[in-house]
């Protein structure tokens, strides 16, 4: 069987010795194996117990993305990055198990008693030789439109995050600089690198695919649908240290490349479904 299920995590495994680990915890991806290498970066300090956030892999972020906003009342009160991530999931099918691909869907439970909306949140991961695909499926059940933001927060494994070199950000595709506290910017085009710390959320990216190179003959690239924002971040020393769970010098080890609709609130009508899809590939 491609599908393990143990009591906290599902185990997805592939003909082609591919592997992941989902927790049921936040239905976190935690574990990306292709070829007997990790690909995804989680901090040795991290939780997986369900005291907190797990920090790396790949959390779902929802219903908020970043600070809670100062309204309406119900958002003011959520956490940062909202509470998917730190609800139990559930397993709801396995989707696909062939040599093509091995699929899971899980569901999330219904929102705290103070997040007065009606929704199905669904989570669908699937498994293939060279690539892992995550994709965010929100219905409103509700009657009334539904508004929300949806990120997928990608720890990408690198060698060293100073060697790296980031494109298929065109030039004069907007961005948030949030680490000159929201300053609003124009990217050039070219390469990104990491010499400082970076915490840009690039709007409506129009190649939506980012290439990683990690600077050793391998990397990534990630091509997201329905997502239409991708934050790049790596905090460097300066701030990465001051993180609680995150392990000595791990800024070195990883870059997130986050797909997700971030810019404003998606409003959803009743009914009416969103999805957002991303595609990680191995280079």
């Amino acid at each position: 069987m491609g599908v393990e299920q143990t009591g906290k995590t599902i185990i997805l495994n592939h003909a082609s010795g591919a592997s992941a680990e989902i927790h049921l915890y936040g239905a976190t991806v935690t574990s990306w194996k292709v070829g007997g290498k990790e690909k995804l970066f989680v901090s040795s300090k991290s939780a997986t117990d369900g005291s907190k956030p797990i920090r790396g892999g790949i959390p779902v972020v929802f219903p908020i993305f970043g600070p809670p906003p100062s309204s309406p009342p119900e958002y003011a009160a959520l956490s940062q990055h909202g509470f998917a991530r730190t609800q139990t999931w559930t397993l709801e099918a396995v989707v696909m198990d062939r040599p093509e691909g091995v699929s899971v869907r899980l569901v999330a439970p219904a929102p705290p008693a103070s997040f007065a909306h009606s929704y199905k949140l669904a989570y669908v991961v699937t498994l293939a030789a060279h690539q892992l695909s995550t994709d965010v499926h929100v219905v409103n059940t509700g009657a009334d439109t539904f508004k929300f933001q949806a990120l997928l927060h990608n720890y990408l494994a690198v060698p060293e995050a100073t060697k790296i070199r980031i494109t298929g950000i065109d030039a004069g595709t907007q961005y948030k600089d949030k680490t000159l506290g929201g300053k609003v910017d124009t990217a050039p085009g070219g390469e990104l690198v990491i010499d400082r710390e970076l915490d840009r959320v690039y709007q409506k990216v129009p190649s939506q695919e980012i290439k990683v190179d990690d600077g050793h003959g391998s990397g990534f690239a990630v091509r997201f649908r329905g997502f239409e924002d991708c934050t790049i971040w790596n905090p460097r020393e300066g701030t990465g240290a001051k993180i609680a769970d995150m392990e000595p010098g791990g800024w070195e080890r990883y870059v997130c490349v986050e797909p997700g609709y971030v810019r404003e609130f998606y409003a959803l009508a009743p009914g009416a479904e969103f999805i957002g899809q991303q595609v990680i590939s191995v280079l």
